[in-house]
């Protein structure tokens, strides 16, 4: 296995050559080096002193795997000055003069990382290891190698995955794509387990690009975070996605994402509110497997007041919009004034707000190009009062609900709105944008709330 960075927005972590799910085996719970037999399977709504998620139950699932791969050929002159596996065992075939001599040695199989490969298909969506599969009696690490020496060598397992409550069809799947991929069924039917080939049922909204295909489920909303109040007037919201990696050809990839970058939820018309965090792994990427979608959890934190539009997710410089509801239309406010920075951006000023001692400007940034664009909030946006400059006050601004987002990069291609705040006693008759390729005095004078 091999994590690959783009530098832009996701990992690929390469699967090798892609074979059938099934493996190529006259016993469907065996491929041509390692066998599976699912030992027991139990249902915990706690675990090592940890409840089981809201609508979740803990699955855990015992599998007894047995190295069955074929004793290997090998020159014996290769294997001098190296210690001997062999255990002695030679070819027995007629040795003639200048031939080499041959000895049977034992392939060890090993799977790098099993976090990468050990799912739960549950109701057609794909469900990871737990991290409590390192606790638990007969646990196993998730990140370090995982080693069956010779063959005939049996090692058994406790594997722990956190499923919704009630699934009615289980299935135990392990990715293989150089002996071939192994897919037990649990409970229910396999069938059922592993899902169509199209979207999940009861998904809200669904797109497709040449990377990724994903679905939003539902969202909800909650005071706390990981234990973590929400600020007054503030609240986090929880969606429920998945998606299915369509990365490579004959060689597959696990597309994994980090959220705070690079998924958002759009609300109110236009303002983009950034993830604070995922559910996957311990790290808090996102990620999606190939040949299932696989089931995900990010949370936001959003205005009280907000009403979520749509969830945006960026894979390298294709970005997909999934809205929550696709029959309602999203309308964005006509600009009292714009401006457009050749053919990068297009800028628009909606409204200027007077305070006794300050000036809110609600703005919009309509990205023309498809790739991100980084925005310097303190030195693009300055207001020009008779030749002074005001400059954004940086705790006010981030004290507004509809702050910037942070980092604040546009996606490709996308509509993102925001408020500056500035402390002046006056309303600046000008607003003095630096862009990429242009500058412009944009009159503001007349443009109230």
């Amino acid at each position: 296995m091999k994590k690959i960075n783009t530098k832009i927005c996701v990992f690929f972590i390469i699967l090798l050559s892609f074979v059938c799910l099934q493996a190529d085996s006259k016993d469907p719970n065996a491929n041509k080096a390692v066998r599976i037999t699912i030992k027991s399977s139990s249902f915990l709504p706690d675990l090592e002193g940890e409840p089981a998620l809201l609508q979740k139950t803990y699955l855990l699932l015992t599998a007894q795997w047995e190295n069955i791969h074929p004793k290997q050929k090998i020159e014996k002159e290769k294997l001098e000055k190296k210690k001997d596996h062999t255990m002695g065992v030679k070819l027995l075939t007629e040795q003639k003069k200048g031939e080499q001599e041959y000895v049977l040695t034992d392939v060890a199989y090993m799977v790098e990382k099993l976090s990468d490969h050990v799912y739960c298909l549950a109701d057609g969506l794909a469900y990871s290891l737990n991290s409590l599969t390192e606790q638990i009696q007969e646990g196993v690490s998730l990140s370090e190698p995982f080693t069956i020496p010779k063959k005939g060598d049996v090692r058994e397992v406790c594997f722990v995955f956190s499923i919704p409550e009630g699934a009615q069809n289980l299935a135990f799947q392990f990715f293989d794509y150089e002996y071939g991929s192994i897919c037990i069924p649990v409970k229910g039917t396999l069938q059922d387990a592993c899902g169509n080939e199209g979207p999940p049922r009861g998904a809200l909204s669904y797109m497709k690009s040449s990377l990724v295909e994903a679905a939003v489920h539902s969202i909800s909303f909650s005071n706390e975070f990981q234990e973590e109040p929400a600020p007054d007037g503030w609240r986090f919201a929880k969606v429920r996605l998945s998606g299915r990696s369509l990365s490579g050809d004959s060689i597959k990839n696990i597309v994994q994402i980090e959220p705070e970058e690079y998924i958002w939820l759009t609300a109110d018309g236009g303002y983009l509110y950034y993830a604070v965090g995922g559910t996957t792994t311990d790290e808090g990427f996102i990620r999606f497997t190939p040949e299932f979608f696989q089931s995900q959890e990010v949370f936001f934190l959003v205005p009280g007041s907000s009403l979520i539009d749509s969830l945006g997710l960026r894979i390298q410089n294709q970005v997909l919009a999934l809205p929550f509801d696709p029959e309602k239309e999203i309308r964005f406010p006509e600009p009292a004034a714009s401006h457009q920075d050749g053919s990068t951006m297009k800028v628009m000023v909606f409204s200027a707000e007077k305070t006794d001692s300050s000036v809110i400007l609600d703005l919009g940034i309509q990205s023309l190009v498809n790739s991100g664009i980084e925005i310097m909030r303190d030195q693009q946006f300055i207001l020009m009062d008779e030749g002074r400059k005001i400059y954004m006050d940086e705790e006010f601004t981030d004290s507004l609900f509809h702050k910037p987002p942070s980092p604040f990069i546009i996606p490709p291609e996308t509509f993102v709105r925001f408020r500056l705040a500035y402390q002046t006693d006056s309303l600046p008759p000008v607003l003095y944008f630096r862009g990429f390729e242009s500058e412009k005095n944009i009159e503001i004078s007349n443009i109230k709330k």
